[in-house]
């Protein structure tokens, strides 16, 4: 009894849909915490808090805060809330979409010809998704968390940091895309041409 060959289309795409469902999930979890209230937790840098940059209170010697402290907000009000959830929800978001369109880029692919004008339509429909609408995501949830730090300090001090490497992730998923298209599409050139000769 021989091993199963893999069909490596259909393998990715259950992949995919388990990574979709649990982004799914995430995200009505996101709504219904949203929706219920609850405690947030911030990210404050450690500079914007007076006497906490640079404590050395209960560290070993030569230990000192730095960087982002994690503050919570045990009864926040309906902005304190709304900021928090929109430091996540947009990349959930985004990440679902360009998670469904890839399943179904795949199904598709499996059931026609993948080496076609669609596919080609597809690919560079996921790369727009992702590159575009993850870096609006990551502008809008810097927004939030700058809005949400300028709500839980005591002078209204809104600051943020920015995490750079995620908008390199999101360069390098767009333009992976772009770039599997590029491929599918000279590959139905060289089809269409061979197609010609014969």
């Amino acid at each position: 009894m021989g091993l199963r060959k893999p069909d490596w289309l259909a393998e990715l795409q259950g992949v995919v849909a388990l990574a979709l469902l649990v982004v799914a999930g995430t995200i009505v979890f996101q709504l219904v915490s949203l929706l219920r209230g609850g405690p947030v937790v911030a990210r404050v840098p450690a500079e914007a808090l007076p006497g906490v940059d640079g404590a050395t209170a209960g560290l070993r010697s030569g230990v000192v805060v730095g960087g982002d402290v994690e503050v919570r907000v045990a009864d926040p009000g309906p902005g304190e809330l709304v900021a928090y959830h929109l430091t996540g929800l947009p990349a959930l978001l985004v990440g679902g979409a360009v998670l469904a369109l890839l399943w179904l880029a795949l199904r598709r692919a499996r059931r026609e010809d993948p080496f076609s004008a669609a596919t080609v339509r597809r690919l560079r429909s996921i790369g727009w998704v992702g590159l575009g609408g993850g870096l609006l995501a990551q502008l809008l949830q810097v927004v939030a968390s700058f809005e949400l730090t300028g709500r839980v300090t005591a002078d209204g001090a809104a600051t943020t940091t920015v995490d750079l490497t995620r908008s390199g992730l999101l360069l390098l998923l767009g333009f992976g895309f772009f770039a599997m298209a590029e491929i599918v599409r000279r590959g139905v050139a060289m089809r269409a041409e061979l197609e010609t000769v014969i």
